[in-house]
């Protein structure tokens, strides 16, 4: 099955590359690479791999040694399964859709450096609160963690007052990684509480790209009824 897609808002395109993805649509790096994917109007197989089912792992196994998701496969014989790196060379390789990493190389240092704010930072400060949350019975520890993914939201709050998307007029990278870490809160904070958050989280769901990760997590709620704290690689 091509992932050649037409809604509302985006026309997915004919491929310029065969490309697979293996991607669970829970995983917030999945969420993010998605994201790109549907952005350039990319053309791609996807390919649902569920870690925790002892037989969908042994046929991941055989197609890839390493047990991370996302997985980006060409035909020509190359992978990549980092989030950040697929979507580099989704923007090298495809010329249509959007142009997630800018030309200039001092706004693309920009971008990739809040992509690595979300995900080395406020992705993981979302997986320690949720894991404490529902495993923990010290509220202090919990508050803490909480009180640590609200700091990291204010710094982005701020941000936010200043641009449009991230790092400014052009949405980027840096939106692919941020958009799965609001999604992830939404059911835990009031985001519109936030001036600039709440304004951004609006236009973000109102993106055809955006729109349709959105649909397929709750999709895939709805079908196996389990909290999207359980995938989040």
């Amino acid at each position: 099955m091509l992932a050649t897609r037409v809604n509302s808002n985006l026309v997915f395109n004919e491929p310029t590359l065969a490309m697979d993805l293996y991607y669970h649509p829970l995983a917030r790096q999945s969420q993010k690479t998605l994201i790109a994917l549907y952005e350039k109007q990319a053309s791609f197989s996807p390919h649902i791999i569920d870690l925790s089912n002892a037989f969908s792992r042994r046929s991941f196994g055989q197609i890839s040694t390493s047990t991370q998701l996302p997985l980006l496969q060409t035909r020509t014989g190359e992978s990549f399964n980092d989030a950040t790196i697929i979507i580099e060379y989704l923007d090298s390789y495809i010329s249509s859709g959007t142009q997630l990493i800018p030309i200039d190389k001092h706004q693309a240092l920009h971008v990739r450096l809040y992509d690595r704010l979300s995900d080395n930072q406020l992705d993981k400060e979302i997986d320690a609160w949720l894991l404490a949350i529902n495993t923990s019975n010290n509220q202090i520890h919990i508050k803490q963690l909480e009180r640590a993914v609200l700091s990291t939201l204010a710094y982005f709050d701020k941000r936010l007052a200043n641009n449009h998307w991230v790092c400014g007029d052009s949405f980027t990278l840096a939106d692919c990684a941020f958009i799965p870490c609001l999604k992830a809160l939404e059911s835990r904070l009031q985001l519109l509480d936030y001036e600039h958050i709440g304004r951004y989280w609006i236009q973000a769901k109102l993106r055809g790209a955006v729109s349709q990760v959105i649909e397929e997590i709750e999709l895939t709620l709805a079908t196996i009824g389990q909290s999207e704290l359980v995938v989040h690689t």
